[in-house]
């Protein structure tokens, strides 16, 4: 195993349809509208001057095809390997439902409202906290080995909201079912790295806000 691993820039998809409307999306192979697409290509135009040692994205249409945009736009001439393992957590059932409906099926259920989609615990056939995490970071440590000291070792990862809002809590010690207090915008940027026995988060960063693309000001982070 290496001491210090490669940095991952792990990207939030672009907007979808289903973003838009607050539905929830988890495994269901969604892809990016013109919104969407426009995110990818400003991110791949703010990533162009930077070196990278690989692109690997999330297999779900969504993610793979901004994965496409950032590469085209920033010429990077790589090809982008695509992984289950990056997928968003599984919502089973409840995949389609507008937050607004999940609210109600946790009012039913007994459940506490959180405000966000940042905690799922009790929603039955739901992959749960400790299984997202088990399935990314493992998926994300071999990354890490794998690609350091390549160019840099700077790595894009395209993935999706539920598994960066899981990264930052786990890396940050933030209790399960606290409240989110960070955004998740589509097209966010989240930099980690693996440095001796620990993750860590080197910067998040809201390229969308950045660019005057929406950001914080239009979060649709709730619909994972």
């Amino acid at each position: 195993m290496q001491g210090q691993g490669a940095r991952l820039w792990l990207v939030r998809h672009g907007e979808t349809d289903w973003n838009a409307a607050g539905r929830v999306q988890g495994h269901t192979p969604t892809e990016l509208n013109e919104s969407g697409r426009k995110q990818a290509r400003e991110i791949g135009a703010l990533l162009k001057d930077h070196k990278f040692a690989a692109v690997w994205s999330s297999d779900l249409p969504r993610a793979y095809q901004t994965a496409e945009l950032i590469v085209q736009t920033a010429g990077f001439g790589m090809s982008i390997q695509k992984t289950e393992r990056l997928r968003e957590r599984s919502f089973g059932k409840y995949e389609g439902l507008t937050t607004a409906e999940i609210g109600a099926v946790r009012t039913a259920l007994g459940l506490s409202q959180t405000g966000d989609l940042a905690d799922w615990t009790g929603m039955p056939g739901v992959e749960s906290n400790d299984a997202l995490w088990d399935r990314i970071s493992g998926q994300l440590r071999e990354l890490s080995d794998r690609h350091a000291g390549e160019r840099g070792g700077d790595v894009v990862v395209v993935t999706h909201g539920g598994v960066i809002a899981r990264v930052v809590y786990r890396i940050l010690g933030i209790p399960e079912g606290t409240p989110r207090h960070f955004p998740l915008s589509n097209g966010i940027v989240a930099i980690v790295q693996w440095r001796k026995d620990a993750w860590y988060l080197l910067t998040l960063m809201d390229l969308p806000l950045a660019t005057g693309n929406g950001g914080a000001e239009r979060d649709t982070s709730r619909c994972q």
